[in-house]
């Protein structure tokens, strides 16, 4: 369950295994999630009526540009709760331009990509699998020393998109790689996909659209 694989097949032995107390204790923190989802839900409707009401009864310039700033904050806020929140509903698969997947895991992880990607669709639950393939940009990108960059090439074979992430040689893996590439070859294997481990690339299999 908890194993990824290299390229051959076989369990990942350049990764180390995940660690049962670290999955654990994110397991646990994921279990507070429905209950603090609803609650935070509440006080961000609350937050968001109050500061329209302040926003019409601004008087000032200043006033006004303070209400103003506080609205942007609280709607970024909101997209990055939206999206931790989608992660915890039950996965629900469509059609997903390959494109956008990779774009949003970019986005997500602060990463820069070249390459290209075949056109296609892909059938995938969406919010777990941009969480998934951004923990592996990320991994591959490496520390801001290295660039952020990766190169993405990307074809299909079959009913599967294969998308192969090279990153610069020789980068440095935080202690928790192993805990983290367990996730998310869960999250890919959940939706049909895979992850396979190379020397310094990480091959992300997806299901294409029927």
């Amino acid at each position: 369950m908890t194993e990824h694989l290299d390229e051959s097949g076989g369990p990942c032995k350049r990764h180390p295994p995940p660690s049962a107390a670290n999955l654990m204790a994110m397991a646990l923190l994921g279990s507070r999630m429905p209950s603090f989802h609803h609650d935070v839900a509440s006080k961000l409707q609350s937050l968001m009526m109050a500061v329209d009401e302040l926003t019409e009864l601004a008087e000032t310039i200043e006033t006004r540009a303070a209400a103003t700033a506080a609205t942007t904050a609280l709607k970024d806020l909101t997209t990055l709760f939206s999206t931790n929140r989608a992660l915890g509903k039950a996965p629900q698969r469509r059609p997903t331009p390959a494109a956008e997947v990779f774009a949003r895991a970019a986005e997500r992880s602060s990463v820069k990509t070249s390459g290209e990607l075949a056109t296609c669709n892909v059938d995938i639950a969406l919010p777990s699998i941009i969480h998934a393939c951004a923990v592996i940009l990320d991994l591959a990108a490496g520390p801001l020393a290295h660039g952020r960059t990766v190169e993405l090439t990307g074809k299909t074979n079959g009913h599967v998109l294969e998308v192969i992430v090279t990153g610069p040689p020789n980068t440095p893996l935080p202690p928790n790689a192993g805990d983290v590439l367990a996730l998310a070859s869960f999250a890919l294997v959940r939706e049909g996909g895979e992850l396979r481990c190379g020397a310094d690339r990480y091959t992300i299999k997806l299901p294409l659209t029927p």
